[in-house]
């Protein structure tokens, strides 16, 4: 059988397997319109299917410009031809002679083709294949070869020879004209046979050509020509072979980049690429190989030819990172592959670390919209574009779910963690892959945390903090008398073990968060007996504390649960500096009829009054848990819900009218003048409760804000806010740029608690901080996950008793200044007048400045 010189690229031979097609005697499978002045043949080629007795039966003819056929333009001669060999005619000898190192079998000043023109075959005057449409000009078309060839890989010949291009292998035009631009694999022809099986149907089968890989520093394909200057690469499905510094590996492969002398100099091109394959040679040396492009989801790859070993060309000139500034100044398109290097990024995400090794830095934090402004505003739509911006992923090169260790980080643990926030510089080869750019770092990241271990807060006589704990429920005592976690209504520790973890964060945190009035949420609604979760906790946070700094309790006037909730908030005081003044109220919150059998409940808040020991002045301090985001409300149910009701969450609209109950409640003229609201009201700082409770107007904010329907206030009708209740938010005041919770569903930070101030108590506060211990904290740190999934005996160093992740929500503090009234009395003569005015004086200077000072950590 005779080899055909056919025109197939090697990249479609390796991707072909044996195919039958159902044929005549004779058909044609390749034609090629090589430009003569380079050298190359015009020529067709035919494959012959069964023995032929007489060739002179048929012939060939053109159909030039889609000026319909010419008819037979050449007659084989009276010869006979044997199945399975090729007939090769060509426009002259010399030229196809010297291409191909063999003679053409015939010549005819017909095959002077274009690749514009068709092609037909001939039997007894009748057509019988056809390569084309006659009656198109091919310029343009699926079928146009100009400068190039086509060969006919797989597809049923009939009578009449209809043509499909499907059918056929095309090199694309100008492939043969010489330029530097064309491919190996547009220029190359490898080989491939046909045969006939033994229902006389010719079968296609590809053969591998022999690549020739060369020797190092020979000609080689460079990467910024592979990888173009467009988003994928025109080389796909073809064969090349490089020469490039191995930078990084990773799994399933390696990546190398240009060496330094060949870069192309080009902003719009990447230097670099990723190598889909196995190499013992070392990183920093220079590979000779030969592959195949791929686009492989949204990155240029090559994929190695495993049959060509490929060459260590030894140690290469150190390839220089290039420095990503963010927010991006640079298409990371135009970077892909290349070695990068990032400083002092900020951690954005953590939700990937422990399942995929994997963390999302930026030029800062992202936050949730609606932290930042009203819905639908100009500075909202702002934060969302600012929110998925300059977005880059760092990752394990390991490739692994859940591994042992991250490549990047491998200290990670409880006392070296990544956190988000923290400063992260890393350098590695860029990738490109699940939607996102990502680099595998060569070495360990540096990291710079942000951890603090205690709030950084100018001080004050009085502190107010708020603190969610996170579903601290203490155990049930059973039959047996002795303690348990599995007791319906729990939603804490399930173990004494997950407990013991628990609590001894919570423990830590309170205690250095070190603030006279502590408002809790989250903490099992068991009253306030000797068994009791708050009771517990406070003798356990007690137990770390000396005599003066010991905490007590509000309870409820008759001792029972505040509400039918499995959870509620608790307040925390310090005798030594606040004393209880009257009971404490609670304010029962609004509840929603959502359907005939469902109810949105909320849990109640708690308001208690001080007196400051030390100035004797009082305030009111209201605890608050509103409605969670995480069910539906009615409004969310409705048909077509308001973007303004869904931008901000589920149940927006009930922890509206959660927000006018309070500030109706607090407008009590029996509560002292000054006032603070504090807790986890489950809204971002510019969302609509906070907005009532603080400066919200309808035409500042470009909407009204409307209450709830289907509750017990306004005869069960949603209806119109007007007024805003005038509190402060002192985070706003203070930390504007803080905040308490990170959502792993939006990967953005925001406040969802809050400590607000009305006027009389603003005019005494003196700071306030978020505490970040907590929400930036990896969530695999948890107590129930690190014991769970995480165990110390499995290597891992997730359990360690400190104030971090003891909760998923950060502390609010605030300091506050409160001044005795000073009498100052009368001189009782005018020697004594001086001397009576200056002590005055002197006194009042005194009580502004003889506040303690107690906190570890000052704010400068």
């Amino acid at each position: 059988m005779k080899t055909s010189l056919n025109l197939l690229s090697a990249g479609i031979l390796t991707a072909l397997s044996a195919t039958s097609a159902q044929a005549n005697d004779i058909v044609i499978s390749g034609v090629i319109d090589g430009p003569l002045s380079g050298g190359v043949p015009k020529a067709v080629e035919l494959y012959v299917i069964n023995d032929i007795s007489d060739l002179s039966e048929y012939g060939i003819g053109t159909a030039n410009n889609g000026g319909g056929t010419d008819g037979e333009e050449f007659t084989f001669p009276a010869v006979s031809a044997s199945a399975g060999s090729y007939i090769y005619v060509a426009s002259e000898i010399d030229g196809f002679t010297a291409f191909f190192g063999n003679a053409p079998d015939y010549t005819s000043s017909a095959m002077g083709i274009n690749g514009d023109d068709a092609i037909e075959l001939f039997n007894n005057g009748g057509v019988i294949d056809t390569f084309g449409d006659i009656n198109t000009d091919g310029t343009g078309t699926a079928w146009e070869y100009l400068d190039g060839w086509a060969y006919r890989n797989t597809g049923e010949v009939t009578n009449g020879g209809n043509f499909d291009a499907n059918n056929w292998t095309f090199s694309g035009v100008n492939a043969l004209d010489n330029s530097s631009s064309n491919s190996e694999a547009s220029t190359a022809f490898p080989i491939a046979t046909f045969s006939t099986d033994s229902d006389g149907s010719v079968v296609v089968t590809p053969e591998e050509p022999v690549v020739e890989l060369g020797v190092c520093g020979a000609s080689a394909t460079l990467i910024s020509t592979i990888q173009g200057s467009e988003s994928a690469s025109g080389e796909v499905g073809n064969g090349h072979t490089v020469e490039a510094v191995i930078t990084g590996v990773r799994d399933g492969g390696f990546f190398v980049q240009e060496e330094v002398a060949d870069n192309d100099d080009s902003d719009t091109t990447s230097e670099g690429i990723f190598v889909d394959g196995s190499t013992e040679i070392s990183v920093g040396n220079t590979i000779r190989l030969h592959g195949e492009i791929k686009e492989n989801f949204g990155m240029t790859t090559i994929e190695m030819n495993a049959d060509v070993a490929a060459l260590d060309c030894g140690t290469a000139e150190a390839i220089t990172p290039v420095s990503l500034a963010m927010p991006y100044e640079v298409d990371l398109e135009t970077l892909e592959g290349m070695v990068v290097s990032v400083t002092d990024a900020t951690v954005t995400s953590l939700n990937n670390l422990w399942r995929f090794g994997e963390i999302v830095v930026s030029d800062s934090v992202k936050r949730q919209p609606t932290d930042v402004a009203a819905p639908l505003t100009d500075a909202f739509n702002e934060a969302v574009a600012e929110s998925e911006a300059s977005l880059l992923t760092i990752e394990d090169s390991s490739g692994s779910r859940f591994p042992e260790a991250v490549s990047f980080y491998p200290t990670f643990s409880y006392a070296d963690a990544i956190r988000v926030g923290d400063s992260v510089s890393a350098a590695g080869p860029l990738n490109f892959s699940f939607g996102t750019y990502r680099i595998n770092p060569t070495d360990v990241i540096e990291l710079t945390s942000t951890r603090e271990a205690t709030p950084t807060v100018t001080e004050g006589n009085l502190s107010v903090a708020t603190f969610n704990v996170l579903n601290y429920f203490n155990g049930d005592v059973d039959s047996n008398g002795n303690v348990t976690f599995d007791f319906d209504g729990n939603r804490g520790a399930e173990s004494e073990n997950e407990f013991a973890l628990q609590q001894g964060r919570i423990v830590s945190a309170i205690v250095n968060l070190n603030a006279d009035v502590v408002g809790l949420m989250e903490i099992e609604n068991d009253a306030f007996g000797d068994d009791s979760a708050i009771k517990a906790l406070v003798d356990v946070v007690n137990a770390e504390l000396g005599e003066s700094e010991q905490y007590s309790f509000i309870s409820t006037a008759d001792g029972a649960e505040i509400g039918t909730d499995a959870i509620t908030v608790g307040l925390l005081f310090k005798p030594s500096v606040v004393t209880p003044v009257g009971d404490a109220q609670i304010v029962a919150m609004p509840e929603q009829q959502i359907s005939e059998d469902r109810l949105a409940r909320m849990r109640p808040s708690l308001v208690q009054s001080f007196s400051h020991i030390e100035s004797e002045k009082t305030f009111a301090v209201a605890v608050n848990h509103f409605k969670s985001k995480g069910s539906q409300c009615a409004e969310d149910r409705a048909d077509s819900p308001s973007q303004i009701t869904t931008l901000q969450g589920s149940c927006n609209a009930l922890r509206v009218s959660a927000a006018v109950t309070l500030g109706n409640a607090l407008d009590d003229e029996n509560l002292p003048e000054r006032k603070i609201i504090l807790g986890d009201l489950n809204a971002y700082s510019a969302e609509d409760p906070v907005a009532v409770l603080t400066d919200y107007t309808p035409e500042a904010r470009g909407y009204t804000i409307m209450t709830a329907v289907n509750t017990g206030m306004n005869d069960g009708e949603s209806v119109e806010v007007t007024e805003n209740y005038g509190y402060r938010n002192l985070a706003k005041e203070f930390d504007e740029n803080g905040y308490s919770y990170w959502f792993f569903g939006s990967e953005q930070v925001g406040s969802l608690d809050h400590v607000l101030a009305n006027d009389a108590m603003l005019a005494d506060a003196v700071d306030g901080t978020h505490w970040n211990i907590n929400s930036v904290e990896a969530y695999q740190l948890q107590y129930d996950q690190a014991l769970q999934h995480y165990p110390d005996e499995e290597g891992y160093a997730f359990t360690d008793i400190g104030p971090y992740r003891s909760s998923d929500h950060d502390p609010f503090i605030a300091t506050f200044n409160l001044v005795a009234d000073v009498v100052v009395e009368e001189p009782q003569d005018e020697e004594k007048s001086s001397g009576g005015a200056m002590g005055g004086i002197l006194a009042l200077l005194a009580a502004m400045v003889g506040f303690r000072r107690r906190f570890s950590t000052v704010k400068k």
